[in-house]
């Protein structure tokens, strides 16, 4: 019998069409009817679990796991941890900074909180262990869906990222980061951190060094897919379909570079919008570049040891 599947990249918080709900186009009631739709959506498809990996807000974990609404087991890391302009910044060219907080919805969303120094990184990370984190994120390169930046960009010293690490291992758990390219992997790695998200140009260097400090890797396949074949779909303009192209290829290459180097590798399907119905897409992409069993692997036992739960969601597969 397969066990529950695991996403260990998903955002239920960005479950409606992104520029309209950064824009205050859409009600707080249909942003939550949006959130808790994904959710239920997520457990029929097999996802007993899930980790979110930035956009809701304390509210929407507590209310799923008291039954109110159907969804999975959710960790979560609250809002991301974002430097000051850099990914997962979505306010207006001429909105100043400090009015980003203003687009969150208290006990729902909370996309991510800016941060311009170490000081005020160490504050934010606390504010989000106050609001419910189980464990936190952080981007530290630039992104595919982004504003300001560009997927070359590193954000974040190495002396920051270890501000947010010891602010996590106090609290018994760890950090995760957004990363495309080498330089923000490896600053990552030499502050501590546990896990890596996408990880689109990693070479065999950078690889090897997040093997041998048991980093794991966690690549996002289904939501490339989403973004090139329907971007419209997901609330955003064809610009970001631009920025997309070769990133496939690209984080195909990381993958076999990964397996090679003896990386852990999860799985996550990092869909936004609200076309998250076909969670189970990042299995079939990953059964095509490996085999289905590693691909259940990964969705399973894999993601149960990145999350810190072996012991509770899964026995190992024979």
């Amino acid at each position: 019998m397969t066990p529950g599947l695991i996403d260990a990249h998903v955002h239920l918080g960005l479950s409606s069409p992104i520029q309209p709900q950064f824009s205050f186009r859409m009600s707080a009631a249909e942003l939550a009817a949006d959130i808790f739709a994904t959710a239920g959506a997520a457990l029929d498809s097999g996802f007993t679990t899930v980790r979110d990996t930035g956009g809701i807000d304390g509210g929407v974990v507590t209310t799923i796991a008291k039954g109110k609404v159907r969804g999975p087991r959710v960790l979560s890391c609250g809002p991301v941890q974002c430097q000051i302009g850099g990914h997962g910044y979505y306010g207006a060219d001429w909105e100043p900074t400090e009015l980003w907080s203003s687009h969150h919805v208290p006990g729902l969303c909370a996309l991510s909180m800016m941060s311009g120094n170490a000081d005020e990184l160490r504050h934010n990370v606390r504010e989000a262990f106050r609001r419910g984190a189980s464990f936190l994120k952080l981007c530290v390169t630039g992104g595919v869906v982004g504003a300001h930046d560009r997927l070359s960009d590193t954000q974040f010293t190495v002396e920051e990222i270890a501000v947010a690490v010891q602010e996590s291992a106090a609290r018994g758990t760890y950090v995760t980061v957004h990363a495309h390219n080498n330089d923000g992997i490896r600053n990552a790695v030499e502050a501590g951190v546990r896990c890596v998200e996408h990880g689109t140009d990693l070479d065999e260097s950078t690889a090897t060094l997040m093997a041998t400090h048991d980093v794991a890797l966690v690549p996002t396949f289904a939501v490339v897919e989403q973004l090139l074949h329907d971007t419209a779909g997901a609330g955003l303009d064809e610009s970001t379909r631009d920025r997309v192209l070769g990133v496939r290829e690209r984080m195909t290459e990381a993958l076999a570079v990964a397996k090679e180097a003896g990386v852990r590798i999860g799985l996550g399907s990092d869909l936004i919008g609200p076309a998250q119905h076909r969670r189970g897409e990042e299995l079939r992409l990953r059964a095509k570049l490996e085999t289905p069993m590693e691909a259940l692997v990964a969705a399973t036992k894999t993601n149960a040891e990145i999350l810190g739960l072996s012991g509770r969601v899964v026995k190992d597969l024979r």
